[in-house]
């Protein structure tokens, strides 16, 4: 027989701000998979669910397709005085406020709540493990608030095992609290582009070569540019003549000597390319549509999804063996310690060679990689995490 979970459908409060922040960063696209799987849910009759965003960027959420979701709440609150509430520990209940449910909070941050159960995506402890590689007024913000959203939420949503295991043990939180929801890629976005939108994308950003190196990421010391840098340019010159290296980011913090770094190597002739604009998502499937190989080579990450963009679009990975980057990488990639320079240097030409000589030596194992992560899933264990009810009536396997 099979048990009645249908009786009473949860509803989840979703906090949006993500999806509306004018920075749409890695977590912004975490928060946007999992909402777009709970639509489909919620279009199965799983669940329903809100979406909460502060009242003046609420608008912003019209872009979304999403089609099930039951309302938009506006927040009264403006977001600054939200994190004002933080900042000092006023325990502000958002469920009395904006109503009750189960509250799924993205961003490391979560409001106390009365009424409600809620769930926390602490994404890494990056501030912690490695503070040198982060911003110091983010750094500050992270060790404030998520002790803070420790205390509030039921439970904590990791982005990986790797994630899970350094909450443990910078947090001592009880294992049995994390649930790991792992990120994937949306493959109705990432896939294999022509070769006439490659052209074009690429002419855009002045890339005016047929093979180049990728690099994604904004350049700060957690991205490891420096060491990228260095090992590039000690490579042969009949590959670096015929692949410049090319690092899509923003601006970033801290940089100042891997920009002279960067500058140094143009001035002996090293093609790197790192578009002054601001480059689009619509414009990435085709970067990493039209690159040799994509060079992932971070000190630390909470998950990392760009080797998962570059799969889907065709295109293998070097990748850190360090923290997750193997969990999001998989057995598709190459592996590099991003820590020697000679290291990645020798792997860098490795690539070069191997890609040159059958690029699709790497379509079974990335095949496999992208078949094994899915938002379906992690939003199905998030929703069980969030609301109580077993991951099976999420799946529809409840018998």
């Amino acid at each position: 027989m099979k048990k009645n979970f249908n009786a009473t459908i949860p509803h989840i409060q979703v906090d949006a701000f993500p999806l509306v922040d004018s920075h749409f960063s890695g977590v912004g696209h975490y928060t946007l998979g999992i909402v777009q799987a709970f639509d489909e849910l919620a279009g199965e009759g799983k669940l329903t669910y809100s979406l909460i965003a502060p009242r003046g960027w609420a608008n912003r959420l019209e872009k979304y397709d999403f089609q099930h979701y039951k309302k938009i709440i506006r927040s009264p609150i403006p977001n600054r005085v939200m994190r004002g509430f933080m900042k000092y520990h006023w325990k502000f209940p958002s469920d009395l406020l904006l109503g009750k449910g189960h509250y799924w909070f993205p961003s490391f941050l979560a409001w106390p709540t009365w009424f409600s159960d809620s769930s926390v995506v602490v994404h890494d402890v990056t501030y912690l493990a490695v503070p040198d590689c982060v911003e110091v007024g983010n750094r500050n913000y992270l060790e404030r608030t998520v002790p803070f959203s420790l205390k509030n939420a039921k439970n904590v949503i990791a982005v990986s095992q790797f994630s899970k295991d350094e909450i443990i043990k910078y947090y001592d939180y009880p294992e049995e609290n994390i649930f790991v929801a792992h990120p994937s890629v949306d493959r109705r976005h990432f896939y294999r582009r022509s070769s006439e939108e490659i052209h074009k994308v690429k002419a855009k950003y002045d890339i005016f070569s047929d093979h180049y190196i990728l690099s994604v990421g904004n350049v700060e010391p957690r991205k490891n540019y420096g060491r990228l840098v260095e090992a590039y340019v000690q490579l042969p010159r009949e590959i670096t003549d015929k692949y410049p290296l090319v690092i899509v980011g923003a601006g970033g913090w801290n940089n100042e000597e891997v920009k002279e770094q960067i500058q140094k190597a143009k001035e002996n002739g090293y093609r790197i390319i790192n578009p002054k604009q601001f480059v689009s998502d619509e414009d990435m499937p085709a970067l990493y549509s039209g690159a040799q190989f994509f060079a992932f080579t971070p000190i630390y990450e909470g998950f990392g999804m760009s080797p998962l963009e570059a799969y889907a679009c065709g295109t293998p990975v070097l990748a850190s063996k360090v923290a997750s980057v193997p969990e999001a990488a998989g057995d598709a990639a190459v592996y590099v310690d991003p820590f020697s320079v000679k290291d990645i240097k020798k792997k860098l030409e490795y690539m070069v060679r191997e890609t040159e000589k059958d690029r699709s030596q790497w379509d079974v194992s990335i095949k496999a990689h992208l078949e094994s992560l899915s938002w379906r899933p992690s939003a199905e264990i998030t929703a069980a995490a969030l609301t109580g009810y077993p991951l099976e009536y999420f799946k529809g396997e409840e018998d």
